[in-house]
């Protein structure tokens, strides 16, 4: 058996040249854990959910694919609170699900005044074209037009985070 040590590695010619096989992960950025947001939706059409739900990345290459990755867990008060998710890259103009009226699915409701604790989670993907820094925001869609959704980062061990990974072609 072999052993390969390195301290650096660098382009033959130029630094940042270096090949990597398709398939191989580039650059992983997490966003750290937002506590408590609270999201109040009265409108059909989506609105961003404020900063904590935005995460940006800049890619190494002009065709990579970009792994989104987002846990999320609202607590809708009340009965009848529900709504959908969506991610936009570019400030709410277009959305990434395939169905841009449903999203990514529907946070569930509650049948009495009580509330529930749910946990959502949202996996896609998007393929850039340049090297330029993408921020990727998720959005909320309300079902009815007296809605309030929080999301508690501490309930149950639960976290609200992003994490984009960059993944070469």
């Amino acid at each position: 058996m072999s052993t390969l040590k390195v301290d650096t590695i660098t382009g033959k010619t130029t630094s940042g040249t270096v090949a990597m096989p398709a398939g191989h992960v580039v650059q992983v950025v997490k966003s750290g854990n937002f506590q408590s947001a609270s999201v109040s939706g009265t409108s059909s059409s989506y609105a961003t959910m404020g900063s904590d739900f935005s995460l940006a990345i800049t890619p190494k290459f002009n065709n990579s694919v970009i792994l989104i990755q987002a846990a999320l867990n609202p607590y809708t008060s009340g009965s009848n609170n529900s709504g959908t998710y969506n991610i936009s890259k570019d400030g709410g103009s277009s959305f990434i699900a395939a169905n841009a009226t449903n999203g990514f699915g529907i946070v569930p409701t509650h049948g009495t005044a009580s509330g529930t604790y749910s946990h959502f989670l949202i996996s896609c993907s998007d393929t850039v074209s340049s090297t330029s820094t993408v921020t990727y925001q998720i959005y909320f869609r309300s079902d009815n037009t007296n809605n309030n959704i929080t999301f508690y980062g501490n309930h149950q061990n639960m976290s609200n985070h992003i994490t984009l990974m960059e993944i070469k072609q």
